[in-house]
């Protein structure tokens, strides 16, 4: 990737590093942050018995016992210097501020609650992972924040929610404060919109990275690393990625400054980067992108609708992320099932074990109605519900009174809640992108007022995306074959059921095509498929292999 910081640029910086002012305002407090982070992660603590409490101490509301972590008198003075002017809870505040600000400070109270609980050692395992030399970044980064998610599941089943809690996974923004105060010669801390800023600037052949988290993140990490080479070519000498770190941030917050001030209004998302983007992870054309990113701001509820292997899912999760700006608790993902109910959508009266160990019951929230609460939180954000396989549910009992309050939104339009009693409604700034697998026939009927209150998008098995994606992934060989033998089985199929049991493409989008071959792909995924569609058939199901492998 080539980087290239303007010389004016960076020598501004370099003067900024020697002033007082940056190491007061800006270097000092993230330093402070990596002393008790780095002595918190290292082998000797990592290795006490009491690590749980450890991590507690450190993540609570007060300043850490400092002596007990085993910090040195001098680094001890330095750290209470620096966190001085934020009160007693400074260090939480400091790292709060590096973990997202409003996003990042939930980490900071459930982690110590869980302690609490009982969870402590499954907390302190998942910070073993996390800085686990033997692992490669992106699987330590991913796993970590896995762990977490469980135990915070775990927090909640024993009762250990206050009544505001929602359930997510840590963000990505307190994963890169963990690690950029572990080492900072190695990891950064993370603001996407100022390293969005940083990749149009000073790497605008780039984008940025795309993946899990642990992917963007060590791809973030390399960046901001070159980000510090390229200013040190021009004397400004960077100590680690702190500074670096640092220079983006500031110079993000300049330009920002320089722009004319916006007008108070909700997040705003510029369409046309979405839609590139959109283009780019799904192999669309841009027109299409385009068309499907204006529906779903102009309609709070849209349908994907189509044959599995269409990619509809995969496009309602990156769509939503994009539009959400990529930020961790504003997209939840859920999976409707048969069994699936109102109590696990809206709200129900759920067990807990106390910790007596007796039984209790209480009035819980569903998914949606956290995310409501959420939404209702931070009016001016976007945030997003998927619900993957709509038609698997027994519909009108999942969505109860949302029949009315999906259609008529916001607070002029409350409706009452059975099991709480409690008024609500649902805010303007939520958006629910569902998918329904029109091949299941035996669930492919949904009811008609629920159909309504949804705009409809049809995904087709679509060769053009195929074939571009082989493209893009060294297969160009393949391409015209396997193309042409997708479509060939597509026709037949198309004249022998219908166009809801099509082959969708996403079926031939394996990496190992080229070893395995068409062959492993029947084999494993498509004629499975078929034998669904004909059942008891075959003569059907021989023909047709024949017409895919071309035998």
């Amino acid at each position: 990737m080539d980087i290239v910081v303007p010389e004016e640029e960076a020598t501004g910086f370099a003067a900024t590093l020697k002033t007082h002012e940056y190491k007061a305002t800006e270097r000092d407090y993230k330093v402070a942050v990596h002393v008790v982070l780095s002595t918190l992660l290292s082998p000797s603590n990592l290795n006490q018995p009491d690590l749980p409490e450890r991590i507690a101490d450190v993540f609570s509301a007060t300043m850490p016992d400092l002596d007990a972590l085993g910090i040195e008198a001098a680094k001890q003075k330095f750290v209470k210097e620096a966190a001085k002017d934020l009160g007693p809870g400074a260090l939480k505040s400091a790292m709060a501020n590096l973990g997202g600000g409003k996003w990042g400070l939930a980490q900071f109270i459930w982690i110590p609650r869980a302690v609490e609980y009982g969870l402590g050692e499954e907390i302190a395992e998942a910070f073993k992972v996390l800085v686990d030399p033997n692992e490669g970044l992106p699987s330590r980064v991913d796993a970590f924040r896995d762990r977490l998610y469980e135990t915070s599941q775990a927090l909640e089943k024993k009762g250990g929610f206050l009544p505001n809690w929602t359930l997510s996974r840590v963000s990505l923004s307190f994963v890169a404060t963990v690690l950029g105060g572990y080492d900072p010669t190695q990891y950064t801390f993370y603001s996407r919109q100022a390293l969005a800023f940083a990749y149009e600037r000073y790497a605008p052949e780039a984008t940025l990275p795309k993946g899990t988290a642990g992917e963007r993140y060590a791809e973030l990490c390399e960046f901001v690393k070159s980000v510090a080479a390229e200013l040190t070519t021009h004397g400004a000498d960077a100590v680690d990625l702190i500074d670096s770190q640092s220079f983006i941030w500031i110079s993000f917050l300049e330009a920002r400054e320089r722009a004319p001030a916006p007008q108070p209004q909700p997040q705003v998302v510029d369409p046309e980067r979405v839609a590139k983007e959109l283009s780019a992870v799904t192999y669309w054309e841009l027109v299409r992108a385009r068309h499907l990113v204006s529906l779903v701001q102009r309609w709070h509820q849209i349908l994907f609708q189509g044959p599995p292997g269409t990619g509809k899912t995969f496009v309602a999760e990156a769509l939503s992320r994009l539009l959400a700006g990529d930020e961790e608790g504003r997209v939840e993902v859920v999976q409707f099932h048969p069994s699936y109910a109102y109590e696990d959508f809206i709200e129900g009266i759920r067990p807990r074990v106390t910790e007596g160990s007796d039984l209790a019951y209480e009035v819980r929230k569903g998914i949606f109605m956290r995310l409501a609460d959420r939404a209702k939180e931070y009016p001016e954000d976007s945030f997003f519900l998927v619900v993957d396989e709509l038609n698997r549910a027994n519909l009108p009992r999942v969505f109860g009174e949302l029949l009315y309050a999906l259609e008529y939104r916001g607070s002029q339009h409350p409706f009452r809640l059975p099991y709480s009693g409690a008024e609500s409604y649902i805010p303007e700034n939520i958006t629910v992108i569902a998918t329904m697998n029109t091949a299941d026939r035996s669930i492919a009927l949904v009811d008609a007022a629920i159909r309504r209150r949804f705009r409809h998008v049809n995904f087709d098995p679509d060769p053009a995306v195929l074939k571009s994606w082989l493209e893009a992934h060294g297969l160009g060989a393949l391409t015209q074959h396997a193309v042409a033998r997708l479509e060939a089985l597509n026709k037949e199929l198309s004249e022998l059921l219908d166009r809801d049991r099509l082959i969708g493409h996403t079926y031939l989008m394996r990496s190992d095509l080229g070893d395995v071959g068409l062959q492993a792909v029947w084999d494993e995924d498509i004629e499975p498929v078929l034998n669904e569609h004909l059942f008891n058939q075959p003569e059907e199901i021989a023909n047709l292999r024949e017409i895919f492998l071309e035998k």
